[in-house]
């Protein structure tokens, strides 16, 4: 079993903790607990209860193979600006553009207690148009910027979510059962983008997908919305592509 040597004043503890830490940061796919234990020549007992102090804080991940990888928390420490005020720095001219050639209302959207909460907006310039603004929070299952939030966190990180807020009709087209929203989230993430068909607001459709942070893991969402007489299935399936090049842009800005 490997010794820690201690320097005078050092903390036996901290020094395990720093331990794993630097061995998790040194892989993007991270550690499950008995490659991480190996690795790091501890005991799996104390791993785990490091690792759970670690995840309960919001240092670490875990995803849905149980891999701990490092948490945008941890980023933050080192950042002397906000992730949220980086990704409306770097998100808003992109957004502007994308609207520009929309023609339709783009919104940034973040996680926050179980909801989406809209961080940035640009509207349509049309008359008729699906209006939002800063501060204004929506429902997970029921929209494309809380789909693709949702996509983006583990299986049981998707239940506890959906438990949170619960899935209540809004229209006659949302999904109001967990396994329907379990089977859309899994849709999203295998085609990388979602769709709110009438689903939070009748006559209006969306699509979003995903804004990557420093991580790896799902930071933010992007979507365009417009009302569905203009903004018809085909021409949503066509907008995705622009859509996630601007998304993918905007992620290796926040990168930096």
């Amino acid at each position: 079993m490997k010794e820690i040597a201690v320097e005078p004043g050092g903390v036996r503890v901290l020094h395990k903790t720093l331990d794993i830490l630097e061995t998790i940061k040194a892989t993007e796919s991270g550690y499950r607990l008995a490659d991480l234990s190996r690795k790091v020549d501890l005991p799996k007992a104390t791993v785990y209860r490091i690792l759970a102090t670690l995840e309960g804080r919001g240092y670490l991940d875990r995803t849905s193979d149980g891999s701990y990888r490092m948490a945008k928390k941890l980023f933050d420490l080192q950042r002397t600006e906000p992730l949220e005020q980086i990704l409306n720095r770097v998100a808003r001219p992109l957004m502007e553009r994308l609207a520009a050639a929309s023609k339709e209302t783009v919104n940034l959207g973040i996680l926050d207690a179980g909801e989406v909460v809209v961080i940035n907006t640009v509207e349509s310039p049309q008359a008729v148009r699906m209006s939002s603004k800063i501060g204004n929070r929506r429902l997970l299952h029921s929209t494309a910027l809380g789909k693709v939030l949702l996509a983006g966190k583990p299986d049981k990180e998707v239940q506890r979510l959906i438990r949170m807020k619960g899935t209540p009709r809004l229209t006659g087209q949302t999904l109001t059962t967990k396994a329907a929203v379990l089977a859309e989230v899994q849709k999203v993430r295998q085609q990388g983008w979602a769709l709110d068909n009438q689903e939070n607001e009748l006559e209006g459709r969306c699509i979003g997908a995903p804004i990557m942070g420093p991580d790896g893991s799902v930071a933010a969402a992007l979507s365009i919305s417009g009302p569905v007489f203009r903004m018809d299935m085909s021409r949503a399936r066509a907008l995705v592509p622009e859509l996630k090049a601007i998304c993918e842009e905007i992620s290796r800005g926040v990168r930096g």
